[in-house]
């Protein structure tokens, strides 16, 4: 961050976080994004400076290393450099640790993808655009149009997944309304998150569709957060162990409490409000398994 309004604002705000190794530059002004909203939550527009982004270095995140290669899991996005991306991925590679990768945006996705080290990452989280931009980085065939109908967003989903899981240990395809698509293999007719089993195994390729928490139009306020908050919620819950129709459940419950909310991110996800207990009192859509051939 840099030292100004905006970082002692987020100080404060953030009072109740490990926040030691957040560097202060007086040189550089703290990331910002201004998000117009539409009546119904919709993004209409989005403005951001996010210079400061590019000083998490290579050099700035190795101060952390020790730390990194004791983590039970990694994660990044596409915010930062490409080289600290593969500077990351190489401590994955070496220390056996998984890594999640949030691909931001459609421009931003691809990083990872613009050399071989993406084959290190365990875990993606892209939505469909981002999807399609990571296969078209790769060389990969992909439709000049995306699709409207869900069996066509689902089957174009499975598709572009496809290759990617010759390396990656599961795909999750955010798909806004409708939920989500886990895409990896087959372990007893659903895919295991767990990051213990993050190797590639023989089983075959599927994809399992957990539609959305029910939620009206009317209780949505805001779209901007609801993404990270499904990962962050997923990931919650595999590092609590937790099986993977609750870690994608609990995923779910935070991205439909920030959907309600007036901030992007709610300040009521904690794991009171998003627990297996609160999973378990919700009434759920079945998830839906697919083969991918």
């Amino acid at each position: 961050m840099g030292r100004d309004e905006h970082s002692e604002n987020f100080m404060q705000y953030c009072a109740h976080v490990d926040m030691e190794g957040v560097a202060q530059l007086r040189e550089h002004r703290t990331a910002t994004y201004c998000a117009v909203m539409t009546d119904n939550g919709e993004l209409s527009l989005g403005l951001g400076d996010m210079d400061i982004h590019q000083q998490i270095t290579e050099d700035y995140v190795s101060e952390f290393k020790g730390s990194l290669c004791k983590a039970p899991m990694l994660c990044i996005d596409g915010n930062v450099p490409v080289s600290t991306i593969q500077y990351v991925c190489q401590i994955s590679r070496d220390h056996h640790i998984p890594v999640f990768y949030e691909p931001t945006d459609e421009k931003k996705a691809c990083k990872p993808f613009l050399s071989d080290i993406w084959t290190t990452l365990t875990y993606i989280s892209p939505n469909l655009l981002e999807l399609k931009a990571i296969n078209e980085t790769l060389g990969n065939s992909v439709p000049k149009e995306l699709p409207m109908m869900l069996d066509d967003i689902i089957s174009l989903s499975m598709t572009l997944s496809q290759p990617l899981l010759e390396h990656l240990h599961c795909v999750i395809v955010t798909l806004g309304i409708h939920g989500l698509l886990l895409c990896g293999r087959n372990e007893g007719g659903n895919v295991s998150l767990q990051p213990g089993t993050h190797k590639k195994s023989p089983g075959e390729l599927c994809a399992v569709h957990y539609p959305a928490a029910p939620i009206s139009t009317a209780e949505i306020v805001n779209v901007s957060g609801a993404g990270d908050s499904l990962v962050a919620g997923i990931i919650a819950g595999m590092l609590t162990g937790l099986n993977t129709n609750t870690c994608i459940r609990m995923g779910l419950l935070c991205a439909r409490l920030s959907l309600c909310s007036q901030s992007p991110i709610s300040e009521k996800i904690n794991f009171n409000s998003v627990s297996l207990k609160q999973v378990q009192s919700q009434k759920w859509p079945d998830p839906k398994l697919w083969k991918i051939e």
